[in-house]
């Protein structure tokens, strides 16, 4: 690996921590009293491994070993119902959890330095759901290599919408706002919901 790939591996496992989300389906559901559900189908990269492969440190049989500690590190929250790894750093994921927003106050997915999007009661009452990732010339290099996210979010509620970024929408006595994800390039999911 040339030297120029490896100092930006480098500095994108601090900036962005170690885990990226990528081919997915999420789905998220608000009652309108603060009740949540968050599901998670897809495939996540641990950036830390993928680093250490793709300069050399880690490689061979060497890879399932280590694979096999960032498949503990993600198994350490219960959420995570399944945990498979695939090849090189991707590991096939599926993850659930259950929570009261108003009670939590926050709520990171994958985790607060790992963070694909976060749910957050706010001072004024209202309840945000913001999506994150690396910053932009860290987003131009995944994707130069290939690395990016694709998936289709989709938060279902009975809940005051306030305002939404949503591609589509489909009201109904529970509303449903849908992202189509195809790159890190774009918009980030934005939902801000008033509760009963």
């Amino acid at each position: 690996m040339n030297a120029r790939l490896f100092l930006f591996i480098s500095a994108l496992l601090v900036l962005t921590g170690c885990y990226l989300p990528l081919d997915f389906q999420a789905d998220i559901n608000f009652d309108a009293k603060g009740g949540y559900a968050v599901r998670y189908k897809g495939d996540i990269i641990a950036v830390t491994l993928l680093s250490k492969i793709s300069n050399g440190k880690v490689k061979g049989d060497e890879i399932k070993k280590q694979a096999a500690i960032y498949k503990r590190d993600l198994e350490r929250d219960k959420g995570f119902k399944s945990v498979k790894h695939v090849k090189l750093a991707r590991f096939k994921t599926e993850y659930e959890h259950q929570g009261d927003i108003r009670k939590q106050k926050s709520f990171d997915f994958v985790r607060s330095n790992a963070r694909f999007f976060m749910i957050k009661h706010r001072a004024d009452g209202l309840i945000e759901l913001v999506g994150d990732r690396p910053p932009k010339k860290y987003v131009d290099g995944l994707i130069d290599r290939g690395i990016d996210t694709r998936g289709v979010l989709r938060v279902w509620t009975t809940a005051k919408v306030l305002s939404h970024n949503a591609s589509q929408v489909r009201k109904g006595p529970q509303a449903l706002y849908q992202w189509n994800i195809r790159s890190m390039r774009e918009p980030l999911p934005s939902i801000i919901l008033q509760l009963r």
